[in-house]
């Protein structure tokens, strides 16, 4: 099959990009390469070299009401091609608008006409060329704001992963031919017209849909799973043995579902969750996998096994008793109805204002938690039941990363995800399970040996400093002193949870404005070794802790404590709390430590401190002890 420039291609040709493929990728990359191509093009004895492109596949389809105006046109869905077509149009348009007459003895106006758009006899009636479906989220924004047609209304919300995407590319183009001379334009648009060659196949009735999307050449964005099997299910739902119009809606589905998917992914523009991702959490409530969750890898092989023309071969699950269905219009419809109904709510979860939510998944973001979360609200709009559930979730991951309170193993939370999303338990049960480990007993000698060994650390942070969850619990505390300062207004939040660190109030090098307040806790130790471990025990106890937002300590350096209590002043709860004392003494931090663990107490259901508890937590040694908390 001979090549087309594109001038063949837009021939008579109208492209709509279907609602359900996936939305603009390229970023700067694939530009810069699509760029670099076209600059490279020679011209040979006065013709400009052919440059091969790629295939772009197409369907034929209908026009909308209001493009049946229009004659002597085909109007086609791009099934393949669309990242290179959409590139393209882009860059022409970009091309048009700063032609003074045209290019290539052509008028502006014909070659609007040819690449962009044509109107009907009253100027009021316009079908694009190149555009998104009508029924794509994006279709007013890529008109609006790419073609620049101000008589189409901006919809509310309408900023995305994808419409960032086609803005940048917008951009790029923009200021790539802002530096050129007409002259150079008028070569760039030639190359563009008539140098770039594209083969052009025509699908008919699907059949060839599975073919096109094992040999598509995507460039630099490889297909993800997701995408790959929403081409593999049009292709089974082909071969059928139903009637053409129950295969018709099987297909319409299966658009609809990974239209609502990817719209979900994308749905915050700084934050697009990934496909695979999202795919293999569902497949790990929607099939057992051999570990807790499937990986994107396994999970790839695994949906490729449930849906072929021999899935009956494979197993079901990892138990191997019982195989997979053969391959159904049931079997098809269950699953993408499922998979695109939990869509919205993986969307929930990384994007919630709940704080409960966030809290959990700051102490465990992993997949097991996640589809946990998921199921929960999968099954239940109950907030009341919901925040009990959730509630004693972030309680036992909590007291898990107590030291010496290990009490579950926490990928055991995507086994209770399945049960309740396949309705083999329901709330009530997994309320229970996690009360009882709620309420499993607490051995404090176990917690103060544990807290004792972080002290032992010759390299790295050392003492409370190394406990993992010292930041979560600060953030905690935190809590805690804003309420006890009656106040409504956070100083940070989770939101904040990365750019906060952990800081030491005395520092580490303490010597140049705190050598007084150190050496009073080792004035008649003998040994160096005591000294060295008295020294480190009081700058890493709790008391000495605290959080700081955007590193505000690093600033200060290790500054002596007049400049640090102005600074703490205007800081975090914890940090004004601080600021409140005349000086930062050891019985200052013995106070502060003994308050925490306090608090500690109440995070962890069972745990009670005595006194002496507490200080042989805090302080690792009685003989350390009777120095700091004299």
């Amino acid at each position: 099959m001979s090549a087309n420039n594109l001038s063949e291609l837009f021939n008579q040709r109208i492209f709509r990009i279907p609602d359900y493929q996936r939305g603009y990728a390229w970023e700067e990359k694939q530009l810069s390469e699509l760029w670099d191509d076209l600059d490279e093009i020679a011209e040979i004895d006065g013709e400009l070299k052919k440059h091969y492109t790629g295939t772009i596949y197409l369907e034929e389809t209908q026009p909308t009401g209001d493009e049946k105006w229009l004659s002597g046109v085909k109007f086609f869905n791009v099934v393949d091609g669309q990242q290179r077509l959409t590139s393209i149009s882009i860059l022409l348009f970009e091309l048009l608008k700063v032609a003074d007459k045209g290019y290539c003895e052509e008028s502006k106006e014909d070659l609007i006409k040819t690449f962009l758009s044509k109107s009907n006899s009253t100027g009021e009636s316009k079908v694009y060329k190149f555009s998104y479906s009508a029924a794509d989220k994006n279709y007013n924004f890529i008109l609006h704001s790419i073609f620049e047609d101000n008589k189409i209304v901006l919809q509310p919300n309408h900023q995305n992963h994808y419409t960032k995407n086609l803005s940048e590319a917008k951009i790029f183009f923009n200021t790539k031919i802002s530096s050129l001379t007409h002259q150079q334009r008028e070569i760039l648009f030639k190359k563009l017209t008539t140098s770039l060659q594209f083969d052009i196949r025509t699908i008919e009735k699907d059949l060839d849909v599975q073919a096109v999307f094992e040999t598509m050449n995507n460039r630099g964005k490889p297909l993800s799973t997701l995408e790959k099997l929403k081409n593999r299910l049009i292709y089974l739902t082909e071969k059928l043995d139903v009637a053409a119009e129950d295969k018709s809606s099987l297909r319409k589905k299966i658009n609809e579902a990974w239209g609502k998917v990817y719209t979900c992914l994308a749905q915050n523009p700084t934050h697009i969750l990934d496909e695979d991702v999202f795919l293999s959490a569902h497949l790990s409530l929607y099939r057992k996998p051999k570990e807790s969750t499937f990986s994107e890898k396994v999970a790839e092989e695994k949906v490729f096994q449930m849906f072929c023309n021999k899935s009956e071969k494979y197993d079901l699950e990892e138990s191997g008793t019982i195989k997979e269905e053969t391959v159904s219009y049931k079997k098809i419809e269950d699953y993408i109805l499922k998979l695109s109904a939990l869509a919205p709510i993986w969307y929930e979860i990384h994007n919630s204002k709940s704080k409960l939510i966030k809290k959990i998944l700051v102490l465990n973001s992993s997949k097991e938690i996640k589809i946990f979360l998921v199921a929960v609200l999968n099954i239940t709009k109950d907030e009341k039941q919901i925040n009990s559930i959730f509630l004693n979730l972030e309680k036992i991951l909590f007291r898990n990363r107590v030291p010496g309170i290990g009490v579950m193993d926490e990928r055991t939370t995507a086994s209770w995800a399945r049960d309740i999303y396949n309705n083999e338990d329901d709330l009530d049960g997994t309320l229970q399970k996690t009360e009882d480990l709620i309420n499993i007993s607490v051995s404090v000698p176990n917690i103060i040996q544990a807290f004792k060994y972080l002290f032992t650390y010759e390299r790295g942070a050392k003492g409370f400093h190394r406990w993992g969850n010292l930041k979560y619990f600060l953030f905690e505390y935190e809590e805690l002193l804003k309420s006890k300062a009656q106040e409504t207004n956070d100083k940070v939040t989770l939101d904040d949870f990365n750019e906060t660190t952990i800081e030491h109030i005395i520092p580490q090098q303490f010597w140049d404005n705190w050598q007084d307040e150190v050496n009073s806790v080792t004035i008649g130790l003998e040994e160096d070794e005591k000294i060295e471990q008295t020294r480190k025990v009081l700058l890493n106890t709790l008391g000495n802790l605290t959080i700081l937002k955007n590193g505000k300590n690093s600033s200060l350096g290790n500054r002596g404590w007049t400049e640090k209590k102005e600074r703490f002043r205007t800081g975090s709860y914890n940090e004004i709390a601080i600021s409140k004392h005349d000086n930062w003494t050891t019985q200052k931090i013995s106070e502060r430590g003994s308050e925490m663990l306090q608090f500690l107490q109440t995070k962890v259901t069972g745990l009670t401190f005595t006194d002496e508890d507490i200080k042989k937590t805090l302080y690792f040694d009685d003989y350390i002890t009777e120095r700091i908390d004299a």
